[in-house]
């Protein structure tokens, strides 16, 4: 626009000169030119006399009905004296006749966008973005229709390339940003803008919603911080840590169960996670995890955890369905009684799909390169294994999570060196949670169903007949688990398990049952 006045105004002084320079009364003529109005009418404009700039170029075009300058003043006529249905068809008509022109684009976009003709202002403004992303406002315009489109990113991409004229817009621009920002579950960063919004104008009416939108988000922002940790602490009851057979007339079995097996005991977790990358789309997540359990009379089965985790998450949508996939790749270390148990690398991929507020389904791959310490074993019985997993997991989500059911399959082959412990699995996932009205308690159940059906004979059991049975299992976990939150992000948990192996070979067919109390403070 400011090329235009600055041509406008040098073609008026050289006319003006020419014009001189003739018989007197020449100047009384009418000018042949439509370009002289032209001119006049932009210079008209700049001095706000709208009915003089009207009057030229109303004969600029009079005498050039395609002049695509008279016609784009036209518009900006019409506009500042508010007849719009005018503005909208001489800004049509000189798009039509100059479809590059960036100028009439981006006000001929405006003028849509002001009137709410969404869909008729996105072309025009989104070809003027791709030749001049940085010219003012244009980000906003795209990226608040974005947001009513519900295209997040995209809105977001617009928003933070956008370059407002002035406070105002700048205060727009942070507003629909803030409110992107929290559609994408991005409290944290969502929080942090709103907060910039604010502060550009605090008198201005947007101050009221944007203080209640940051009061929203800040138990979600809380949950979203980059270090995150929590500290868990408990007592428990376990009824068979040694894992003792139930009574058979096998003997490996009658020999196994003069084994002490019950015992109380502590535990204690630590969890730490720092988030070192989070956009719209990516998030990269690095942690450590810890378990200590002691058994206060049989020391020899204390386990103790250590696990580190790289974690990184992309985010995008399909149509209206956000969803996510990543990869974690994790370093898991257990001892037993003090001793390496195992070792164990792990890679999962993973893809998240959210189909709509109450229904979400996971889909996982695993892939687990087991290290036992097997020491002086005959070569059947090495556990040394590689173990394969994939499966889906479904959740049908009820009042924003508060309960949920969840239904899921998984198919695990383990690969072990010794042939005694090769199998294929079949794994059932069930469960659900309710959240009580009293106390807002949260009741929660999780059934897991695992067979495993061995490869290979079992090369010592049983021990009347050892290379003739197939080892055949049916273990079916039950949890059952009671948490209450309590102030300063404390809370306390009530667990129950009840852990039932059903095997052919009897020295594999156990019961089992913990009960633990739990305190756990997340930072």
């Amino acid at each position: 626009m400011i090329r235009r006045r600055l041509q406008a105004a040098v073609f008026v002084l050289l006319t003006g000169l020419c014009i001189a320079g003739q018989a007197g009364d020449a100047w009384a003529q009418d000018p042949t030119s439509a370009e002289v109005y032209v001119g006049r009418a932009i210079l008209a404009f700049d001095d706000k006399r709208y009915d003089v700039a009207l009057g030229e170029v109303q004969e600029a075009l009079r005498l050039d009905p395609n002049n695509v300058t008279a016609l784009y003043y036209l518009g900006l006529i019409s506009i500042a004296t508010d007849r719009f249905p005018e503005a909208r068809a001489a800004l049509e008509k000189a798009r039509r006749l100059r479809p590059t022109d960036h100028d009439v684009a981006f006000q001929l976009g405006v003028l849509h966008f002001n009137e709410q003709r969404y869909a008729e202002a996105d072309p025009p403004l989104r070809a003027v973005f791709e030749a001049q992303p940085r010219r003012p406002n244009l980000g906003f315009y795209l990226g608040f229709m974005a947001y009513r489109r519900k295209e997040y990113r995209e809105a977001l991409r617009f928003l933070r390339a956008n370059v407002p004229s002035d406070a105002n817009f700048s205060q727009l621009n942070s507003f629909y940003t803030a409110l992107t920002l929290g559609a994408l579950e991005l409290p944290a960063e969502a929080r942090e803008e709103m907060g910039e919004a604010i502060r550009l104008n605090p008198a201005s009416p947007l101050v009221s919603p944007g203080e209640r939108f940051r009061g929203l988000l800040e138990p979600a922002a809380r949950r979203e911080r980059r270090f995150q940790g929590e500290v868990r602490v408990g007592v428990f009851y376990d009824d068979n840590v040694a894992v003792v057979p139930n009574p058979s007339s096998d003997l490996v079995a009658r020999v196994i169960r003069e084994q002490d097996r019950r015992s109380e005991g502590e535990m204690a977790a630590l969890r730490l996670a720092y988030t070192w990358l989070r956009t719209a789309d990516w998030e990269a997540t690095v942690s450590y995890g810890f378990l200590q359990t002691i058994n206060n009379r049989l020391s020899d089965f204390n386990v103790q955890d250590h696990t580190g985790t790289v974690g990184l998450t992309y985010r995008s949508a399909i149509g209206e369905m956000p969803y996510f996939a990543g990869l974690q790749v994790a370093y898991d270390y257990i001892t037993l009684g003090g001793d390496r148990f195992v070792q164990r690398p792990i890679f999962q991929p993973f893809f998240t799909l959210v189909e709509g507020p109450g229904h979400t389904t996971s889909l996982v791959f695993r892939t687990q390169l087991k290290d036992f310490r097997d020491a002086n074993v005959v070569p059947a019985e090495v556990r040394d294994a590689t173990n394969y997993m994939g499966g889906a997991i479904h959740f049908f989500r009820f009042a924003g999570d508060r309960h949920y059911i969840k239904v899921g399959y998984q198919y695990d082959v383990e690969d072990a060196d010794g042939d005694n412990w090769s199998y294929v699995g079949h794994r059932i996932l069930a469960g659900g949670q309710v959240t009580l009205p009293w106390g807002e308690i949260r009741l929660r159940y999780d059934l897991d169903v695992h067979f495993r059906d061995h490869t290979d004979e079992h090369t010592l059991l049983p021990v009347t007949a050892p290379g003739t049975r197939r080892r055949r299992d049916r273990e079916l976990q039950h949890v059952i688990s009671l948490t209450k939150d309590l102030p300063h992000d404390l809370s306390v948990s009530l667990d129950f398990l009840i852990d039932d192996n059903s095997s052919n070979l009897d020295v594999f067919d156990y019961d089992r049952h913990v009960v633990s109390l739990s305190l756990t403070w997340r930072f």
